[in-house]
């Protein structure tokens, strides 16, 4: 799984007393904020569902999310040296509770589709402005047909020979509100699971994107180590942003 990345010394508030006080008074030089994304990302497999943010622009001092109905549900506002230094760009993940405490239902019912303004003040006094187009349909996951594979890691995964590697997949057509997706492409991620570097980013990972008529993708063998544990994940990309998880784990011959 991909880690979770954390923003450090900021203050983030989520109080409908304050929805009309952070961001409320936009400075007169105000244009458009270069990207503001909201999805929803499902893990069929461990069974969680949550909502990701992103947001980009040159050094912003102050960010605000408001829903549909105009409620604060974001505010993010950096201190002391990076609140001087300011925030070019910030992605964040809602925690995913289990399917039992909180699932799909829930979501929709806490998160109404429609647009998201976002609101930002840069550093140098200026404003940025837009919107975040949310919707709950969701794809429903991809079916991974090949390799075989466990759901646990801790269960003895099915062993594969190194070469010649092919994962494979059905195509996704339904979402799990039973609308059509557009599904714009699939992403394939193996990862070693094995490896240890508990406090940078070298893990080894095979990340790549693939077109929406995709339903399978050869490992490289030169990526691939006898006798590792890994992850493949399969995820189905909607028009939307949305993404649906499916994913197991085996282990490679030594």
């Amino acid at each position: 799984m991909r880690p979770h990345i954390l923003i450090p010394a900021l203050v983030i508030a989520a109080s409908p007393a304050l929805a009309q006080e952070p961001c409320g008074e936009m400075p007169a030089e105000t244009g458009q904020i270069a990207a503001a994304r909201l999805i929803i990302e499902y893990n069929h497999t461990d069974g969680d569902i949550g909502v990701h943010g992103y947001g980009d622009d040159d050094g912003w001092s102050e960010l605000c999310v408001f829903d549909p109905s105009g409620a604060l549900v974001l505010h993010i506002d950096p201190q002391a040296q990076l609140g001087e230094l300011g925030l070019g760009s910030f992605f964040f993940e809602s925690r995913e509770p289990p399917e039992e405490v909180w699932d799909y239902a829930a979501l929709k019912a806490a998160f109404p589709e429609g647009d998201y303004a976002v609101r930002a003040k840069l550093f140098d006094g200026t404003g940025r402005e837009g919107v975040a187009r949310f919707t709950t349909l969701v794809p429903q996951p991809p079916v991974i047909t090949a390799p075989e594979l466990v759901e646990d890691e801790e269960d003895d995964a099915p062993r594969v020979a190194v070469a010649d590697l092919e994962v494979t997949w059905e195509p996704v057509t339904a979402s799990l509100d039973d609308r059509t997706p557009e599904i714009t492409g699939y992403e394939l991620i193996v990862t070693d699971e094995e490896y240890e570097d508990p406090d940078g980013f070298s893990k080894p990972e095979l990340d790549v994107h693939l077109g929406p008529g995709t339903t399978g993708f050869t490992v490289p063998a030169a990526f691939l180590r006898p006798g590792r544990l890994y992850e493949v994940e399969v995820l189905a990309l909607e028009a939307s942003g949305n993404q649906t998880i499916a994913l197991g784990f085996f282990a490679t011959d030594n």
